[in-house]
């Protein structure tokens, strides 16, 4: 064997594994969807207030996933409103779902000036309001190959018939 059919050889076995290995994270981040399911305020100081935000996780493949981290933030009707993180390990399984939660901060510098915009707002009108979570998730795997799926959720919270 010639020393130059070696190297297309090897050159194919590469590129064969590196798309193999690429389809397995494209397959991942199209079949997982990850969205806001409860919101809750935790604690209230001088400077910051505490939420729990919970994020349910959806797998729609065959193979379950284990989410090692969550780091995300918190818009409101266009404004920055909380940032946070969560390090507790979950697995989602094959087409399943789990709640993960995370706590999630805000500045009183940005709380308050939402807060008043939107009692003012919903006096009179009980408008919804839009948010957005966007961040990124963290996920392992047994065989130490180790991907960041970005994830993106619109949504609204409506306030009608809460008083």
């Amino acid at each position: 064997m010639k020393q130059s059919d070696f190297f297309p050889s090897i050159s194919i076995s590469i590129a064969l594994l590196l798309l193999v290995l690429f389809s397995g994270c494209a397959q991942v981040n199209n079949q997982a969807k990850v969205s806001l399911a409860d919101i809750q305020i935790l604690e209230i100081r001088a400077l910051e207030t505490a939420f729990l935000i919970e994020l349910r996780i959806m797998n729609a493949t065959e193979s379950p996933f284990l989410v090692k981290g969550i780091e995300c933030d918190l818009d409101v009707d266009g404004n920055n409103f909380a940032s946070g993180v969560a390090g507790e390990q979950h697995e989602i399984p094959a087409y399943g779902s789990a709640i993960i939660p995370v706590t999630v901060y805000a500045s009183a510098l940005d709380v308050v000036p939402s807060v008043i915009r939107i009692i003012q707002s919903n006096k009179s009108q009980q408008q919804p309001l839009r948010y957005e979570l966007s961040g990124h998730i963290r996920l392992g795997s047994n065989n130490s190959l180790r991907k960041t799926l970005p994830f993106q959720s619109k949504g609204e919270l409506s306030f009608a018939g809460l008083r």
